[in-house]
């Protein structure tokens, strides 16, 4: 009758532990000696080892929720799931590759095996909950896969997929980047070179468009603005000096547009110096075109009605 109930709880103990995956020490303390476990865990046996001192309460092979698992129960409640498994997490189709990268507080336990890596860092990450694991946000999460991963192609990959799929911002990809490390990030530097030259290209292409659209000449790009006694005004990104006519429209940085604080900011100083100024956000420019040429044009014929201060371009 004993040996009959000890059967029973032990074909039920897989479901007390998520993903079936349990810690030696747990299993110890529900009353396995450690070489029942060893024995259950041999070759031939219904359970397996997954990490130093973690067991898979299957014989199965394990699933990719499982290994997460078994790392996560190695390294215990601090540690937060980043890189290519967190990417995967927030519903990204990124198969696995390399180690599992997970990230752990200064003082905690550190690793680096062919399964599991293990980063201290001082900057740990707050933690979203994806798939009932602690995962690092996507743009993180983005930025440590990349440094782990040797190919460009590979790289830009992960952060297109980022950017396209997840939702995650440019400018928090930028952002992440330049908070953390520099350690294993020049691919990703150059990756976001690329994307951003695109971009600015791509937005140059656009605004030069708007401008013909709304029939106006050709302004000057990318002009610095300052007083006759040469008292710094601001960069504009186009500029028809005839008029004293400035627009902005966040080419150079469209994935980051300026706040609404710093537009106030800017056009209370290029007005205070008689500059006739245009503010368009990328959205804006994307979705709402019409309305931007009807506003180059408004600007244009009030520009031109006033008499032209005393602005230097250069």
């Amino acid at each position: 009758m004993e040996s009959n109930r000890a059967v029973l709880d032990l074909d039920h103990l897989p479901s007390l532990f998520p993903h079936r995956v349990a810690r030696a020490s747990e299993l110890v303390a529900l009353g396995l000696s450690g070489r029942s476990i060893q024995h259950r865990c041999r070759q031939d046996g219904p359970w397996q080892r997954l990490q130093p001192g973690v067991v898979l309460l299957s014989d199965a092979p394990p699933v990719r929720t499982q290994r997460l698992q078994a790392a996560l129960r190695m390294v215990g409640p601090e540690g937060v799931v980043t890189g290519r498994e967190a990417m995967w997490l927030h519903g990204l189709p990124l198969p696995p590759m390399g180690a599992i990268h997970l990230l752990v507080p200064d003082r905690g336990p550190q690793r680096t095996d062919g399964s599991v890596t293990v980063e201290r860092t001082h900057r740990p990450p707050d933690p979203l909950w994806r798939k009932g694991f602690a995962t690092a946000p996507l743009a993180r999460a983005t930025v440590d896969a990349c440094r782990r991963t040797p190919s460009f192609g590979e790289v830009r990959i992960l952060v297109l997929e980022a950017v396209h799929r997840g939702g995650v911002s440019l400018d928090a990809v930028h952002d992440e980047l330049a908070r953390g490390s520099t350690r294993g990030t020049t691919l990703l530097r150059q990756v976001l070179g690329e994307i951003d030259r695109g971009i600015r290209l791509a937005g140059g292409r656009i605004a030069r468009e708007l401008v013909e659209r709304a029939g106006l000449p050709p302004p000057q790009w990318g002009a610095r603005l300052s007083t006759a006694d040469d008292v710094h005004l601001g960069l504009v990104d186009a500029w028809w000096d005839d008029i004293a006519m400035a627009w902005d429209a966040d080419i150079h940085r469209p994935w980051a547009p300026r706040t609404e604080h710093m537009v106030s900011t800017r056009a209370a100083r290029l007005t205070a110096h008689g500059v006739v100024s245009v503010h368009t956000t990328p959205s804006r420019i994307r979705d709402d075109t019409e309305a931007v040429v009807a506003e180059l044009r408004g600007a244009y014929r009030l520009a031109s009605a006033r008499p032209r201060p005393k602005v230097v371009a250069s």
